[in-house]
């Protein structure tokens, strides 16, 4: 029984840590859509270590002209392949500061949706249960209030942009020579 127990913890604890070299980023008060920031920007790392500043050094986008999956980034002179971009929300309540993301797709009436806290406690869910939309605009904005289903209360201070990383390329290295060789080329 007790071996059991432990192996269900230690499953636990996998599943909240990230992969090896995983990070939470997020770029100031920018729209989820927003152009690529250009070299030199700022990134503020929200997992796993909070509060690191961290430099745009390069870009390598997909074609789209916006920040997506799929984009290379290069942070500190390091390349990082994007798996997720999303928004962030950053809201305040009786605790003070928190960092939010939706699990699912964002945008539209967040009621019902599952919401991932970044920071200050990684990997804690919420659902969100009631929301007030403070300028009528149809979605979670400046000044919303959004409450969980715990019974926190939360005002909506910004909207970040936000993306996962992990790094180097998703290609390995080499396949490109083995294709070639197969080819003759």
């Amino acid at each position: 029984m007790r071996m059991c127990i432990a192996m269900a913890v230690v499953g636990l604890l996998v599943l909240a840590v990230p992969a090896t070299g995983q990070l939470y980023l997020e770029f100031g008060a920018a729209p989820v859509r927003d152009p690529i920031p250009p070299d030199g920007s700022p990134w503020h790392e929200l997992f796993p270590n909070f509060c690191i500043m961290h430099t745009q050094t390069g870009y390598g986008d997909n074609g789209d002209g916006v920040v997506s999956v799929c984009d290379m980034i290069y942070i500190d002179g390091q390349p990082h392949h994007i798996i997720w971009t999303g928004p962030t929300y950053y809201l305040y309540g009786d605790t003070g500061p928190a960092f939010y993301e939706p699990t699912g797709e964002p945008g539209g009436i967040p009621i019902g949706q599952t919401w991932h806290e970044v920071a200050p406690n990684f990997c804690v869910e919420h659902t969100v249960i009631e929301w007030e939309d403070a300028d009528g605009d149809g979605e979670v904005s400046h000044c919303d209030i959004i409450q969980f289903e715990d019974g926190s209360a939360w005002h909506v201070e910004e909207i970040r942009l936000d993306i996962t990383v992990v790094p180097g390329s998703p290609v390995e290295e080499s396949t490109w020579g083995k294709i070639k060789a197969v080819f003759g080329f």
